[in-house]
C-alpha cells in the first residue's frame, strides 16, 4: 500500500507539472484556428451571421454569435440542430456549451483550452492506467513475481505519460479548440473497459457491459472515427473470447456494443447522413478506395507521429527493436526456449491501433502539421507499446548474458531520453495551433479599434470573413463591401475619414479596391499593408500628411 502511495503521488505530480506546461503554452495561444471559430459560432450561434454588401456590421451583432447571451444558456437542442446541419456529431459540442453557459458574454480562448484540460487529465489517468494493466496482465507464480510485474506497470505507466503529455502533438491537440482531445478520452477509457475484462475475466453486465454500452454511444457522439478504433478492437477482442470458447460472453459483448450503437443512431439521425451522404462521409470513402495513395499517406501519417511526437527518432527506436528482437530470438533459439514479450492485451492494442492507424490515414483530410488531430487518440497507446516492447527486449537482453536487469539504471535512461526528445522537440517548435503572430496584429487591432473599417470580401467565398472574427469582434463596427461590386462607395463615414482601416481578400482585384477608395476620399492618397491574414491582408490607408 506504500509503494501504490508513492506511486499515485509521484503520478499526481507529474500530472501538475504538465498541466502546467499546458497553461504555459495556453498563455501563448494568440490567434485561432478557421475551425475553432466554428466551435464558438456552432455552439453559441444567435442570429446567424450574414454577409450584406454595402452594410455595417455591429461588433455585437458578431460577438453575439460567439458567446453565449444571458438568456441563451443551456440551449442543448439548439447545438444538436446547427450540428446536424454540418457533419459532426453533439456531444463535444454539449460540454463546450456548457463551458460557455457558465460564463455568459465571455469569448475567450481559456473556454476551449479549459474543456480540453479537463479531458487531458482523465486522459492521462485512462493512459497510466491501461498501460499498468497491460504489463500486469499475466496470473503470477508467486508473490516475488507479482510484485515485480507490478513495479514494472508502474514504471511503464509513468514513462508512457511523461513522453505523451510532454509531446508537441499532445500540447497542440490540448490548444486545439476542437473535439479531438475529448475523442482521445473515449478511446482510451473503451481500451481500459477491454483490458480489464481480459485480465479479471469480468464480463457482467454492471462491471463491463453497461460501460461499454455508455462508453460506445459517448464516443460515437463525439466523432465519428471512434467506431473504426472500436471495431478494431471489438474485432480482436471478439476473436479472444472464441478461441477461448467464452460464447455467451461473446453473445453479450455484442449486444451491448450494437445497443450503445444503434442508441447513438436513434438519438442522432443525422449521423447518418453525415456518414453515407455528407461530403466528409463521401470524401473518405473515396480517399479509401483509392488504392494508387496508400504508401503515401501511411507514410505522410508516420511522418507526422515521429516529427511531432517522436521528435525524429522513430526509426532509431524501431531499428533497436528489431536488433534486440533479433538477437533475443537468436539466443533462445539456441537454448531451446520459446518465449515474447507480447500478451492478449498488447496484441489487442496492436490491432486496434493498426487498424485505426491505416484506415485514418487513407480517410483524413491531409492538412500539413494540423492532421496529427485525426491520429492523435491513438498517440498515447503507439508510446506505450514502443515504451513496453523496448524494456521488454533490454531486460531480456541484459538476462541473456547473465546478469540481473538494474530496474533503476534503465528506468534513469529511459527517463533521460524521454526528456531529451520531449525538450528538443519543444525546442525546436513542434506545438502549433498557437498563432503566436497574432499577438502583434491584435495590439495594433485594440489600438484602432475605434477607426473606420472595411472588409473587401471575395464574392465567391464570403464565408472566409469569419476567419477574421477575433479582430473584427474588437471594432466599433465594420463596413462590408463586394469586390465583385465596381460602384463606387458612398457611405459618409468612409468618404470623409482621415484614416481607414481595410482588408482585403487576397485576390487579383486587390489594388482595385484600395484605389477605389482614393478616389471617392479626397483626404486620403496612399496605403500600406500593415498584416498578411493567411487569405486576407490589412491595409492602412492615409494621407501622406498623417
Amino acid at each position: 500500500m506504500k509503494k501504490k502511495g508513492i506511486f499515485i503521488g509521484v503520478m499526481a505530480a507529474l500530472l501538475m507539472v504538465q498541466l502546467g506546461v499546458l497553461f504555459f503554452y495556453g498563455n501563448k495561444k494568440a490567434g485561432f484556428h478557421e475551425d475553432e471559430f466554428y466551435t464558438y459560432y456552432a455552439t453559441n450561434k444567435t442570429a446567424g451571421l450574414f454577409v450584406n454588401d454595402r452594410q455595417w456590421m455591429a461588433r455585437e451583432e458578431m460577438r453575439n454569435d460567439f458567446v453565449v447571451l444571458p438568456g441563451e444558456r443551456f440551449r442543448y437542442d439548439v447545438v444538436k440542430q446547427m450540428q446536424s446541419w454540418d457533419v459532426h456529431p453533439p456531444f463535444y459540442y454539449y460540454v463546450f456549451h456548457t463551458a460557455c453557459s457558465l460564463f455568459p458574454g465571455v469569448f475567450s480562448k481559456w473556454l476551449g483550452i479549459g474543456v480540453n484540460l479537463i479531458a487531458f487529465v482523465i486522459s492521462y489517468m485512462l493512459l497510466g492506467y491501461g498501460a499498468y494493466l497491460t504489463v500486469t496482465q499475466k496470473k503470477f507464480d508467486s508473490f516475488g513475481e507479482r510484485l515485480e510485474e507490478e513495479r514494472k506497470g508502474r514504471i511503464i505507466a509513468f514513462l508512457t505519460c511523461l513522453m505523451w503529455g510532454l509531446s508537441g502533438a499532445v500540447i497542440s491537440g490540448v490548444m486545439f479548440i476542437r473535439m479531438y482531445q475529448w475523442l482521445t478520452l473515449f478511446l482510451l477509457l473503451c481500451l481500459d473497459l477491454h483490458l480489464c475484462a481480459v485480465k479479471r475475466e469480468d464480463f457482467r453486465i454492471r462491471s463491463f457491459l453497461l460501460p461499454l454500452s455508455v462508453t460506445v454511444f459517448l464516443g460515437f457522439l463525439t466523432q465519428y472515427y471512434y467506431i473504426i478504433f472500436h471495431f478494431f478492437l471489438g474485432a480482436g477482442f471478439c476473436i479472444w473470447l472464441l478461441k477461448n470458447k467464452k460464447f455467451r460472453e461473446l453473445a453479450g459483448y455484442v449486444v451491448a456494443c450494437a445497443i450503445g450503437f444503434v442508441g447513438a443512431v436513434a438519438y442522432y439521425p443525422a449521423s447518418l447522413s453525415h456518414i453515407f451522404r455528407g461530403y466528409r462521409g463521401t470524401e473518405a470513402v473515396s480517399e479509401f478506395s483509392n488504392i494508387s495513395n496508400t504508401w503515401e499517406r501511411l507514410r505522410f501519417f508516420y511522418d507526422l507521429f515521429d516529427d511531432f511526437v517522436m521528435n525524429g527518432t522513430l526509426s532509431w527506436w524501431l531499428l533497436a527493436i528489431c536488433l534486440l528482437g533479433l538477437g533475443i530470438g537468436y539466443a533462445r533459439k539456441k537454448e531451446g526456449r520459446k518465449g515474447s514479450v507480447l500478451n492478449v492485451s498488447t496484441g489487442l492494442q496492436i490491432f486496434a491501433c493498426g487498424g485505426y492507424f491505416f484506415t485514418v490515414s487513407k480517410t483524413a483530410l491531409i492538412l500539413g502539421e494540423t492532421s496529427n488531430r485525426y491520429q492523435l487518440p491513438v498517440y498515447g497507446i503507439l508510446l506505450f507499446l514502443l515504451l513496453y516492447v523496448m524494456w521488454e527486449l533490454i531486460g531480456q537482453t541484459v538476462e541473456v548474458v547473465k546478469r540481473a536487469p538494474d530496474a533503476r539504471i534503465m528506468f534513469g535512461a529511459f527517463v533521460v531520453v524521454i526528456l531529451l526528445t520531449a525538450g528538443l522537440g519543444l525546442k525546436n517548435g513542434r506545438v502549433f495551433f498557437l498563432y503566436e503572430e497574432e499577438k502583434d496584429i491584435m495590439t495594433y487591432v485594440k489600438s484602432h479599434s475605434e477607426e473606420p473599417v472595411v472588409v473587401f470580401y471575395n464574392d465567391a467565398s464570403p464565408d472566409n470573413i469569419w476567419r477574421l472574427s477575433d479582430e473584427l469582434m474588437e471594432y466599433e463596427k465594420v463596413y462590408l463591401a463586394s469586390q465583385g461590386n465596381q460602384e463606387a462607395i458612398t457611405d459618409g463615414i468612409i468618404v470623409q475619414s482621415d484614416r481607414l482601416l481595410v482588408y482585403v481578400a487576397d485576390y487579383e482585384d486587390k489594388e482595385r479596391c484600395l484605389e477605389g477608395l482614393l478616389q471617392v476620399n479626397k483626404k486620403l492618397s496612399d496605403y500600406e499593408a500593415v498584416a498578411d491574414k493567411g487569405m486576407w491582408t490589412l491595409y492602412e490607408v492615409y494621407s501622406k500628411e498623417k
